[in-house]
């Protein structure tokens, strides 16, 4: 069947329905006040967010902490996937690890985070690293195994081995994948961060939630989950969607 676009329409259409079915859950008074919020509550307490100066300190410093942590993690992920693409000894021998370490929640590093750095931001980034490297390094790596064998051979007839053939070959080749890889890897680095600072912050979309909570104002509660929301879809439509359509006509894939 051919693919057939839309536009925005269907999902302007979702939202719409979204907020309608919100409305009437909110004039039905099924629950107390202090435990759900309508739109209109939801709508005003984002605005004093704002008008208070709180909202554009705490996305500034989840986004600082977000671009610092996810890089690093990039980073970390990229030389482990080479290692256990390189050296099948270090593969033999780390790749259980990690397959085990990647389904370990990022919130279970927070207790070992505590100890060793305290409370603060090494605490914050050490546990965003955590929660994120180990998924992007097994997807990185399983980008790399769908590189078909025969690109492998025909490079090596013309002399090309080792690390050369990584970086000319491989990751040229398994490109496509290791965005979906990234793009995984991000998602787990957000719910990361936003669990540690919801735990302890000072500053942050996830200490705006956790102050919701604790103060009992449940519209704070509800807004701030949809700037996380809204967030989500963005990343997700703007940056990676354009990344990965890029890739595909560029690879010769759409």
């Amino acid at each position: 069947m051919a693919n057939v676009k839309h536009g925005p329409v269907p999902f302007l259409v979702t939202v719409l329905v979204l907020l309608v079915a919100w409305t009437v859950l909110a004039w039905l008074h099924l629950w107390e006040s202090y435990q759900f919020a309508g739109p209109l509550d939801v709508a005003r307490s984002l605005y004093r967010l704002g008008a208070t100066g709180q909202l554009v300190p705490s996305l500034e410093a989840t986004f600082r902490r977000l671009g610092i942590s996810y890089g690093m993690s990039l980073a970390l992920a990229a030389f482990l996937a080479a290692g256990l693409v390189l050296v099948p000894y270090f593969r033999a021998g780390v790749q259980p690890f990690l397959l085990a370490l990647q389904s370990l929640p990022g919130i279970a590093w927070v207790p070992l985070a505590v100890l060793w750095f305290g409370f603060g931001e090494r605490y914050l980034l050490f546990v965003t690293i955590m929660g994120s490297v180990f998924s992007i390094a097994m997807g990185m790596a399983d980008s790399f195994a769908t590189v078909p064998p025969i690109y492998h051979k025909a490079a090596r007839n013309m002399g090309v081995y080792g690390a050369n053939l990584l970086v000319r070959v491989t990751v040229p080749a398994a490109t496509p994948h290791l965005v979906t890889a990234a793009k995984v890897g991000w998602s787990f680095a957000w719910r990361s961060l936003i669990g540690a600072e919801i735990i302890q912050s000072s500053v942050g979309l996830g200490f705006l939630l956790n102050a919701g909570r604790d103060f009992g104002d449940v519209p704070q509660v509800f807004a701030t989950m949809l700037v996380l929301i809204a967030i989500g879809v963005l990343i997700e439509r703007v940056v990676f969607a354009r990344i990965e359509v890029y890739v595909r006509r560029r690879w010769g894939l759409a």
